[in-house]
């Protein structure tokens, strides 16, 4: 699942800690973020400001019930 280009990353993140499970970033070249890490964190947000890396990524879910959560942050299902 793809994120909006432009996203409320305060708001983002306070979701994303009442998830059930791990939510992740991947990029197209494999790399993969674990966003309830702190230190995952710190890097997505300085990928959110580089837009050619940005909006390439997507978002995978370890549940699906999760997606509710960070559904206001997500472009397409």
């Amino acid at each position: 699942m793809k994120l909006k280009g432009k996203i409320d990353m305060m708001g983002f993140l306070k979701e994303l800690k009442k998830c059930t499970g791990e939510v992740f970033f991947e990029t197209p070249d494999g790399d993969c973020l674990a966003l309830k890490s702190a230190l995952s964190q710190y890097i997505f947000c300085t990928i959110a400001n580089e837009p050619e890396l940005f909006e390439t990524g997507t978002l995978r879910f370890e549940y699906e019930s999760d997606i509710a959560l960070l559904l206001p942050w997500i472009e397409e299902i």
